[in-house]
């Protein structure tokens, strides 16, 4: 299956007044939702995988998700 891959809105100091919304990363196809997000991130193309955990499924802190909807609702 393919999954895209969304991590959920974030502020940070100096952000004020910028809208959160949810972050798209890209696809990756998998058997599971996590086992799409470990080849996504280990691609060296993405250059990303050194701020994705594996174990608490996220990317710089942020929750990941496979879809849009789910990803923008978690900031609220």
């Amino acid at each position: 299956m393919i999954y895209q891959i969304y991590s959920e809105g974030y502020l940070a100091t100096g952000m004020e007044g910028i809208p959160a919304g949810a972050y798209y990363h890209g696809e990756a196809e998998g058997e599971t939702f996590k086992e799409a997000c470990i080849k996504f991130f280990s691609d060296p193309k993405n250059d990303t995988g050194r701020n994705f955990d594996s174990e608490r499924m996220s990317y710089w802190a942020c929750r990941l998700y496979d879809n849009l909807k789910d990803a923008q609702k978690s900031y609220g």
